[in-house]
């Protein structure tokens, strides 16, 4: 048999009164569910508005057939996690420092500046800004480009966003992206480069785009490029076409992406939103996709 919950609630208006519910029964998915799940679905089930305090009362749970088909219930947006965990001493750039995280003020340090049994930690973090998975704005590679608070709000979020799946490739030409809806669109290049992340073969021989990749995209008028690897370019010389080209024309880089393979072809946002720094050109993201 499935699974359901049988409460009563109690649910008061931020704008005065309220309802109450006796014997409500909830078709769930697992074994059990909390109380602040349960006020969600009923606060949604309900479209209720101006809700404040929602109490759940009396809960159990019954074994009884589903009373909702599959495409009765709500199909929730998942998110998928498209960044590296930043950790103390972590080499993202060889020659780049590794950052720095510790104490500015520790747990034992904060107390008696506090009530008793209140105690709080505060972190301090010292590293370069190309640090773990990073997005790069125009400011990074021209003086005079928009820096990390010029960009609107807009160019970072809920961008629609294609997967471009170029595994065991290392150059990444333009007929990757031919024959493709990329105008206006985030476009991840998948390569997988990600499964060396913090050893020593994720610096020498990664997969890249050519400049001529880069050129197209222009063409194509993409907002935003992403790749799972060491860099957008060939780092074996000196030269960074991709970046200046990309850049150049105000087509946000983001780099050090992971998680690629479980995402869709298209049909989903993908987000990387770093802090409003002036005079910043580069700073690590929480990258990540709103699949439907």
């Amino acid at each position: 048999m499935e699974q359901r919950v049988v409460f009563d609630f109690e649910i008061e208006f931020t704008n005065g009164g309220g309802i109450q519910g006796q014997d409500f029964r909830l078709d769930i998915s697992g074994e059990s569910i909390s109380d602040k799940e349960l006020a969600d679905h009923i606060v949604q089930d309900l479209r209720l508005l101006m809700v404040g305090k929602v109490n759940i009362l009396n809960k159990f749970y019954i074994q009884e057939k589903h009373k909702r088909t599959p495409a009765d219930a709500p199909s929730p947006e998942k998110l998928i996690d498209l960044s590296h965990t930043i950790f103390d001493g972590l080499v993202t750039y060889k020659g780049l420092p590794a950052p720095i995280i510790c104490d500015f003020l520790s747990r034992e340090n904060s107390r008696g500046k506090y009530e008793e049994g209140t105690e709080f930690q505060i972190g301090k973090i010292e590293m370069v800004s190309n640090t773990g998975t990073y997005i790069d704005c125009p400011f990074h590679r021209y003086e005079h480009g928009k820096d990390l608070s010029e960009v609107n709000l807009e160019a970072f979020a809920n961008l629609e966003a294609v997967t471009i799946d170029a595994a065991n490739a290392m150059e990444i030409g333009a007929d990757y992206f031919k024959g493709l809806e990329i105008r206006n669109k985030a476009v991840l290049v998948r390569t997988d480069w990600s499964k060396n992340w913090n050893t020593d073969a994720y610096f020498e021989n990664h997969p890249f785009l050519t400049k001529e990749a880069a050129e197209y995209l222009v063409e194509c008028g993409v907002k935003l490029v992403g790749i799972d690897s060491h860099n957008i370019d060939d780092t074996r010389g000196n030269s960074r076409p991709v970046h200046t080209i990309l850049l150049g024309a105000e087509i946000l880089i983001v780099e050090h992406l992971c998680n690629l393979y479980q995402l869709p072809e298209s049909n989903y946002l993908f987000s990387a939103v770093p802090p409003k720094f002036k005079g910043v050109g580069t700073f690590p993201v929480r990258a990540f996709a709103t699949l439907p």
